[in-house]
């Protein structure tokens, strides 16, 4: 029967010794006295891990504590619990118990620290206040300004869009329209089908150069989103026919003037429609 050389308890043991006398020997957990941590003045995104992410101190303190603390490579399966008691408005006491595997045990450490909360401003917001941009959208009507209420639906569409990395710069007034510029190419095509899909309208893009990166070519690309220059309620000639415009979208629903026949027709087919009185 194996016996621990510490205090002669016979039963498991462990390089010799028994699970207490091995917590007496080893610290299976430590962390240093006060632990950094930086919240975007802006968003509010904490960085962890080299990564800035939404949440509370409450949400990340796991990977905090598992970023921050050092293990002994004998403990296997840690797990931390912890309880947080903040001090003011920037420090927070943190007391934390960590159940470990080493050799046939499960064993349980603990330590003290202090989360230092600091300010600091993540790339995205950064680059939001310097007004940077990457992909362009602009938003027209064909033959026609948008309508009050085109503008107001698609400019609370361009509020909701933004999330994560994706911002959206300014918005810029333009004649019969407005354009919309915003932090990537990607987030650009997002927006502008999107915008489409609500306005009933087609999209087109463009791309020009902007600058290198590590060698490589950087393009800006513009989605030009073109609605359609009639609404529903207006009636339309097409192929030599007079059709009620049931519902602007893509694709459009038709009704025949004459006959009441209705029909669905891409947007794109109805370029040459014209607008003439019901």
């Amino acid at each position: 029967m194996a016996f621990c050389v510490e205090c002669g308890l016979e039963g498991p043991t462990f390089e010799g010794v028994c699970g207490d006398h091995f917590l007496k020997k080893n610290k299976l957990v430590r962390a240093p006295e006060a632990i950094d941590l930086s919240r975007c003045a802006h968003c509010g995104n904490l960085l962890v891990g080299g990564r800035w992410i939404p949440g509370t101190l409450e949400d990340v303190i796991l990977d905090v504590l598992r970023g921050a603390a050092e293990t002994d490579p004998r403990a296997e399966r840690v797990r931390y619990t912890y309880d947080l008691r903040p001090q003011d408005d920037r420090n927070v006491s943190v007391t934390v118990k960590a159940s470990c595997r080493v050799g046939p045990w499960d064993l349980v450490d603990s330590f003290h620290t202090r989360v230092r909360m600091q300010t600091g401003v993540c790339p995205t917001c950064s680059k939001r206040a310097g007004g940077y941009f990457v992909g362009t959208v602009q938003v027209r009507a064909d033959g026609r300004a948008l309508t009050e209420d085109e503008v107001r639906r698609a400019r609370e569409l361009v509020g909701r869009s933004a999330g994560g990395s994706d911002f959206v710069s300014r918005v810029e007034e333009v004649p019969g329209g407005f354009d919309v510029l915003v932090s990537s190419n990607t987030f650009a095509k997002r927006l502008g089908r999107d915008l489409a899909k609500e306005l009933g309208g087609t999209v087109g893009s463009s791309a020009t150069l902007h600058t290198q990166r590590e060698g490589k070519d950087q393009y800006r690309a513009t989605y030009a989103v073109r609605v359609a220059g009639f609404r529903a309620g207006d009636t339309v000639l097409w192929r030599k026919a007079r059709y009620r415009v049931v519902a602007v979208g893509d694709p459009v629903r038709l009704e025949n003037a004459a006959t009441g026949e209705r029909l669905t027709v891409r947007l794109r087919e109805l370029r040459t429609a014209k607008i003439v009185p019901a």
